[in-house]
């Protein structure tokens, strides 16, 4: 479940614009992100409403931010490739992998990371 909405995004966070039908959609799966890197801490923290709770929504924005940002509707369930090199005959296709940090595969904000991290809600590693 979603522990931030289209109020808290475009108001306390000062989000860049999302079609407000769309935001749903992209703010559960960064919230599933999210509780998936912090083994579910940041979603407690949320419900607890402690000192983490706002490093968590502000995790949760970051990450719908960048969801929306990498291709709107189309990306969700993409693969986190794109197409660099395309040619017609005998058909050959090259792919560009983004640079960046992700967890299994799915690209995830450093802003996010950030947030999570300063508020403990991740481990940082050795």
């Amino acid at each position: 479940m979603a522990y931030i909405d289209y109020s808290y995004y475009m108001g306390e966070y000062k989000g860049s614009p999302i079609p407000e039908e769309e935001f749903g959609q992209f703010s559960e799966r960064a919230c599933d992100i999210i509780e998936a890197l912090t083994a579910g801490k940041a979603g407690l923290s949320v419900k607890k409403e402690n000192g983490k709770a706002t490093a968590a929504k502000k995790a949760a924005c970051a990450q719908t931010e960048m969801l929306y940002s990498l291709g709107g509707k189309e990306y969700l369930g993409a693969s986190g490739t794109e197409i660099s090199r395309e040619e017609i005959g005998n058909a050959s296709v090259s792919y560009r992998h983004k640079n960046g940090l992700s967890y299994l595969g799915i690209p995830i904000s450093g802003l996010a990371m950030m947030f999570l991290t300063e508020a403990g809600l991740i481990q940082r590693a050795i």
